[in-house]
Parts: structure tokens; sequence; C-alpha cells
């Protein structure tokens, strides 16, 4: 069940949270941006440092924005799924849409295409596991929780044998990005990749956004739903399409990045409150601060160790994530 929202929603309210956290998510962006295991300074590079050019603008900033464009597509896409399946729990990690937008990424590297078709075989694979999924889980028209998260816990454990399968007949360099995929990491893309992946998320994004108020109805139940005038099938299909998109993009770029989608709009929804049309936004600003500045983290936090390598980025979500939800979730129940 949704908590209470902490205060009415206004449009001063809605206006002051997002700004702060758009301003968090540039302030995060330009402290990852100058945080590496060598130094570079923005005016050299805009002076013709061909050095520190290369650096921030063709190592860093491609390699940020990538990880902000993820944060905010799971994000966003993890309250989506909380909203429309009336459970706190369904995050597109959890429920296997991650999974079958994994297994359609494999497949399409596999078949040696390129990115943009493996955003497309993801997307495909994020649908079409989300569908099955809805679909054993509403059995006799009733959504059970428990019935929607063991399925998808079985259908994650389906498409990581069919994972292993294609893994273990394709070439070494194809085996070597598929671990990649499967481990979660953000690593630098060209510029068009980036506008491809920004085209796929900010479009979802902006598709539930509009959506927003609407969920707030459906959170009362279908019934109410449409008794207040809202298409619940429609809706729902809308909804469930842009955050399959979402999802698909997010996974053909950076892998199974796990705990975003759960943690971050739980973390939102404690704070701001349970209102869908700040909620949305909210979440998917957050998410993308989240995980430039963990991304940051796991390029620099065994830069001076004897180790000199890098973690993966989902790592470093799990461990800074877990125990933050976790106490914030304590001092929530304290409230209550």
């Amino acid at each position: 069940m949704e908590i209470e929202m902490r205060s009415h929603l206004t449009s001063r309210r809605w206006i002051w949270i997002n700004a702060g956290l758009l301003a968090f998510l540039i302030a995060s962006i330009a402290f990852a941006l100058f945080l590496g295991s060598e130094e570079a300074s923005l005016r050299a590079a805009l002076s013709g440092d061909e050095r520190a050019y290369a650096i921030i603008f063709v190592s860093r900033l491609p390699r940020i924005l990538l990880a902000a464009l993820v944060g905010m597509a799971l994000a966003s896409a993890g309250g989506a799924f909380q909203a429309l399946l009336r459970n706190q729990l369904a995050d597109p990690f959890i429920l296997g849409v991650s999974g079958g937008a994994a297994l359609g990424a494999v497949a399409a590297v596999g078949a040696g295409l390129g990115f943009t078709l493996q955003s497309i075989a993801a997307f495909g694979g994020a649908i079409v596991s989300m569908l099955a999924i809805f679909n054993i889980g509403n059995a006799r028209r009733r959504l059970s929780p428990t019935t929607l998260l063991l399925t998808g816990v079985i259908f994650n454990a389906f498409c990581f044998a069919l994972i292993l399968f294609v893994n273990s007949i394709v070439t070494m360099e194809e085996a070597y990005q598929i671990l990649f995929l499967l481990m979660g990491n953000i690593e630098p893309m060209g510029m068009g990749t980036i506008a491809v992946l920004a085209l796929c998320v900010l479009g979802g994004f902006a598709m539930l956004c509009a959506c927003s108020w609407r969920m707030n109805l459906l959170a009362m139940g279908d019934a109410d739903a449409a008794s207040m005038g809202v298409n619940v099938a429609r809706l729902r299909a809308v909804v469930f399409i842009a955050a399959s998109l979402m999802v698909g993009a997010a996974v053909a770029a950076s892998g199974l990045i796990g705990f975003v989608g759960l943690a971050v709009p739980h973390i939102m929804r404690l704070l701001t409150g349970a209102d869908h049309r700040l909620l949305v936004p909210a979440s998917g600003l957050a998410g993308a601060a989240f995980l430039v500045l963990a991304d940051a983290a796991a390029r620099t936090l065994l830069m001076h160790t004897g180790y000199a390598t890098e973690l993966p980025v989902g790592v470093i979500t799990a461990m800074v994530g877990a125990p933050l939800f976790m106490i914030l979730l304590r001092r929530q129940q304290k409230t209550i």
C-alpha cells in the first residue's frame, strides 16, 4: 500500500523539488567530470590542449552522460512498475524485465549486430518478458504480488540459462562483451550512441511523466480508476511500452545494473511522498545523479591502491544504496 503524501502537491513544490534535484544532478556531473586518475582542466581542454580535451570530452563526459541516462531509465521505470502493479517490490531487475532485455541484447551480440539493433532486441525482450510475467501474475484477473515476484525469479533463471547457452557458442570477443553485459558496467561510448540512448530514455521518460497523474488513480484499483474515466488497459500498455523501451536501451548500453530501479523510487517516495506527478520525475533525476556518483566511485575507489582497477558499478549501487534504503525505511516505520 502506498504511504500517504507528506503534503499536498502544489506547482510551487513540484518546481522547487525537481529544480533542486536537477541542480544536484548537474553538480554530480561536474564533480564526476573532474574526478579521475589524471588531472585535466576544462580551460585547458577548451584552449586546445589535446590531452585535456581527450580526457574530459572523449573519455569522461560520454561515460558520465551514459550513467545519467541509465540511472534515469532504471529509476523512473522502477517507479512506474511499482505504480502499475501496486507492488513496492516491483522493479525491472526483480520482475525479470531486465533479464528479458539482457537476453535480447545477448542474442543481438551473438548475431554480431550493432548497438542500435541491440537496443531494439533488448526492447523486444523487455516487452515480451513483461507481458508474459504480467499475464501469469494476473491469472483469473487477480494481480497476485507473490505470484508476480515468483514468476519474475523463475523467468530470470530461464533467461540466464539461455544467456549462458549463447555465451558458450560465441567467439571469445563476443563472450567478453556478454560478460560485461551481465556484470553491469559503464564505459565510454561514442556521442552517436549516446544520442540514440538519449532518444529512447528521454522519450520514455516524457511518456511516463505525461501518464503520472493517471497512475495516482490506478493506485486506487482498476475499477475505481475506470469509474473516473481512465482507460486502464491503454494506460497500462502505454506505461509498459515506455518503461520497457527505457529498460531495453539501458540494458543494451550498460548491462544488468540492479537495485537502482527498486531503491531510488522507494527513497524518493519516503522523502517526497507518493504522488506520481512528483515521484516519477523526481525518481528519474535522483536515479541519474545516483548512478553518476556511483560510477565515479567505481572508477576511482581503487585508483590509488595496489589493485589499480575499476569496480563494476553494480557493486557500488548495492553497497551504497542498500544500507541507505534500509535506514530510510526504518525511519519511516518509526513514524507510522
